[in-house]
C-alpha cells in the first residue's frame, strides 16, 4: 500500500520517530530513501554503520567485502555471530541488516576492491563509506572518489583511538592533503600484533553512520573539513581543522595523479621474524631527555593533523612520507651536519623507527627513535591554540 506523500504505510510506521523529530521530518526521510550508499568493509566499522543505515531507511546500501567471518572477528564485528563463522561477511551483514529493515534495497559485492573495478562500483552510489582496515584500500578509494567526484566518508581505528573525516571533492581538503603517500611497509606494525578495543570500532562506526545520515539529509556535518579524533581512554573527541594543500598531488594546482593506482599493502614481519637491525637504536623517554639536553635535534615525523593536535615542545616537523625528498627543510631550519644527533618520534614509535633508518641511509650517523612515541612521553605536550 503506497502513500501519496512518498512513504508507504509500513514506512511511515517504521520511521515514525524520524518523522516526529524537529528539523528532520518527512523531507529528510525522503532524502534518505532516495539515497544510494556504498559501504566498503563488513567488519568492525562496517557492521555498526550498516545496521544503523539500514535502520534509518537509507534506500539502497551496497556492501563490498571478500573476507569470511572467523571467530576472532566476533569481539568487535557485532553483525556476525558464531553461526556465521565461515560465511561471507557481505552475506552475513546484509542478512542482519535485512532482519532490521527489509524495506531497503541491498546490493552485495563479494569481491576484492581493486583499480579495475573501483570506478564502476562507486559510480553507482551517492556516498562511499570507507570501513576498510588497510592503507591500500584507503588510498585507492581516496583517489577514485576524488576523480569520480563522489563524497568519501573515511574512518580508521587503532588500539584505543579512531579517526573520521568526510571528504567532498571540490570542497576543502582531500584525503591526500592529509596523507600524501601510503606509509612504507616497515613503518607499519605487524598485522597480527595490532590490537583494538572492541567497542572502539563500534563507537567510530556509529559516528560514521551519524555523519552519513546528516550528509544525505542535508544537515551540517562535523566531519566535513575536520578530522574527528576519538580517544576511548580519555572519552574525548577532538576536532582538527583540515586545509586544502595547494601542492597536493591529487587536488592541488598541479596534480600528478590522474587515474587510480592500487597500492600493495603487505604486513611486515613481526618482531620475532625479522633480523635485528644494528643501525636502528631506540631510546626511552629518560634517555631522550638526556639527548635533548645535550643538543639533539627533535623531529616529529607524524602527519600535519597529528602535529597540530599536539606535539613535544621545540620539535621540528617533517612527515615521514616527505623525509627523503625534503630533508633540506631540516638543513635550513638548523645547522644540520652528518654528525648531528637527531631524535625522531611519532605517535607509537613505529614510524620513527623507519625515519631513523631513512636518515641513516642518507648518511646521518647519530639517529635515534623515541620508544613508545609521543604516547609514552613524560614531558609536556604543546597544543597550538
Amino acid at each position: 500500500m503506497s502513500s501519496t506523500i512518498g512513504l508507504s504505510a509500513v514506512e511511515l510506521e517504521q520511521y515514525s520517530r524520524h518523522l516526529k523529530l524537529p528539523g528532520f521530518g518527512l523531507e529528510k526521510q525522503l532524502r534518505l530513501k532516495s539515497a544510494k550508499v556504498l559501504l566498503i568493509g563488513a567488519g568492525g566499522l562496517g557492521c555498526p554503520i550498516g545496521l544503523y543505515l539500514a535502520a534509518s531507511g537509507v534506500g539502497t546500501i551496497g556492501v563490498v567485502d571478500f573476507d569470511r567471518v572467523d571467530r576472532s572477528n566476533l569481539q568487535r564485528q557485532i553483525a556476525h555471530g558464531v553461526d556465521d563463522i565461515g560465511q561471507c561477511k557481505v552475506d552475513s551483514l546484509i542478512a542482519s541488516m535485512r532482519g532490521i529493515n527489509p524495506l531497503v534495497t541491498y546490493q552485495a559485492h563479494a569481491q576484492r576492491l581493486n583499480e579495475s573495478n573501483v570506478g564502476e562500483l562507486i559510480r553507482q552510489y551517492d556516498l562511499v563509506l570507507d570501513g576498510s582496515d588497510n592503507f591500500s584500500t584507503r588510498f585507492l578509494l581516496a583517489d577514485a572518489c576524488f576523480l569520480h567526484r563522489i563524497p568519501l566518508l573515511q574512518g580508521a581505528v587503532y588500539e584505543y583511538e579512531a579517526q573520521i573525516s568526510l571528504f567532498v571533492p571540490g570542497k576543502g581538503a582531500c584525503y591526500r592533503c592529509v596523507f600524501q603517500e601510503p606509509p612504507s611497509q616497515n613503518a607499519l606494525a605487524p598485522c597480527a600484533e595490532i590490537g583494538v578495543l572492541g567497542v572502539v570500532p563500534g563507537t567510530a562506526g556509529l559516528m560514521m553512520a551519524t555523519e552519513a545520515i546528516k550528509y544525505l539529509s542535508n544537515l551540517p556535518c562535523a566531519a566535513q573539513g575536520n578530522l574527528l579524533i576519538y580517544d576511548a581512554l580519555a572519552q574525548s573527541l577532538r576536532h582538527v581543522e583540515l586545509s586544502a594543500d595547494q601542492n597536493c598531488p591529487l587536488c592541488g594546482k598541479n596534480p600528478t595523479i590522474h587515474d587510480v593506482q592500487e597500492y600493495q599493502t603487505v604486513c611486515p614481519p613481526s618482531a620475532n621474524e625479522k633480523h635485528a637491525d644494528a643501525s636502528t637504536r631506540e631510546v626511552n623517554p629518560i634517555q631522550a631527555q638526556s639527548l635533548l639536553a645535550q643538543g639533539a635535534i627533535l623531529v616529529d615525523v607524524r602527519e600535519d593533523f597529528e602535529f597540530l593536535a599536539g606535539h613535544i615542545p621545540n620539535a621540528l616537523h617533517l612527515p615521514l612520507g616527505l623525509l627523503t625528498r625534503e630533508i633540506d627543510r631540516l638543513e635550513r631550519a638548523v645547522a644540520l651536519s652528518l654528525n648531528t644527533t637527531i631524535l625522531s618520534y611519532c605517535q607509537k614509535g613505529q614510524r620513527s623507527l623507519e625515519a631513523t633508518r631513512i636518515l641513516k641511509s642518507l648518511g646521518y650517523q647519530n639517529c635515534f627513535s623515541l620508544q613508545g612515541g609521543i604516547a609514552g612521553w613524560t614531558g609536556n605536550i604543546v597544543i597550538p591554540t
